[in-house]
């Protein structure tokens, strides 16, 4: 309750919730009555995507940041719930989220944001730059699948091409609304954030927008390497086939004489002459030489 009406008085205050709390929504109704029921719930939401909502003089922002919990992927984004205005900023969250810390490092150390504004602001920067080395490991990965295609064409790049590709699309996913939500605020900012803020808001979407043209580089990236490998895949596959097909037109005609030949009937010539065997078989390979030299005019080879 203290800590309620710390929130609730006039001075700035923050306290940051655990979402994922059975009471947490009672704790708010019971304790700050002045965030409204939408906006509670929103707050509260299961599912939720990066956006920035005005309500009354209060701002109601979810933005999104690298997942680095233990056994956790980097680009399965955690979110960040926020509700702010010039007396107030309340934060939730469901999984930890290493932004938050650190901000709280900095008020501790006296040298974190003094308002609401430079709050959203600092916030949306530590997330910013929490992305940028997961999308730059993302570029390595495609860089380094690129000299090795140069190198010789494998199947086993199928696997590894779809895993940046699919993490690329992951982190696109989440960053695309997260732009949309900073440029909602810079075109509509609220009356308590400061120009420097804005300025800083303008700075990180200019980030965000080049993280986006990154990803978009990464995934025509890895496409054109996943045409490639079928492409190679593919043209290694009909020059097999090539091949067998040339083998088997050169044995088609023997073949079809030797089968000629053994069947079990009277009347096979040379049956009864000796040397046959060896003549025939001259004959055959007169046969294949005839049809070599055939083809190699046709230039099948």
């Amino acid at each position: 309750a203290a800590i309620g009406a710390e929130i609730e008085s006039a001075n700035l205050g923050w306290v940051h919730l655990d979402a994922s709390k059975p009471d947490t929504r009672a704790w708010i109704t019971g304790n700050l009555p002045s965030i409204a029921p939408p906006i509670v719930d929103a707050l509260l939401a299961e599912e939720t995507r990066p956006r920035a909502t005005p309500h009354g003089a209060g701002l109601m922002v979810i933005l999104r940041g690298i997942n680095t919990n233990a056994g956790a992927e980097p680009e399965d984004m955690v979110s960040i719930r926020l509700w702010l205005d010039p007396e107030r900023i309340v934060s939730m969250r469901i999984r930890r989220i290493n932004a938050v810390q650190d901000i709280e490092a900095r008020i501790r150390a006296g040298t974190g944001p003094a308002d609401a504004g430079a709050f959203l602001a600092t916030l949306a920067e530590q997330l910013t730059a929490g992305i940028e080395p997961v999308i730059g490991a993302l570029d390595d990965e495609s860089d380094a699948l690129e000299e090795r295609l140069a190198l010789a064409a494998d199947p086993d790049m199928r696997r590894p091409i779809a895993s940046v590709r699919h993490r690329t699309v992951q982190l696109r996913r989440h960053i695309a609304p997260q732009r949309e939500a900073l440029a909602t605020i810079r075109s509509t900012p609220p009356p308590w954030l400061h120009d420097a803020d804005r300025t800083r808001i303008a700075e990180t979407l200019d980030r965000l927008t080049r993280m986006i043209e990154d990803l978009d580089s990464i995934r025509e990236r890895t496409q054109i390497l996943k045409d490639e490998v079928s492409n190679a895949l593919a043209e290694q596959l009909n020059r097999n086939m090539y091949v067998l097909s040339v083998i088997a037109a050169l044995f088609l005609p023997l073949g079809f004489l030797t089968g000629l030949l053994g069947v079990n009937v009277a009347g096979i010539p040379g049956a009864e002459t000796p040397g046959a065997f060896w003549a025939f078989s001259g004959l055959l390979a007169l046969i294949v030489a005839a049809q070599i030299w055939l083809f190699r005019r046709m230039r099948w080879f």
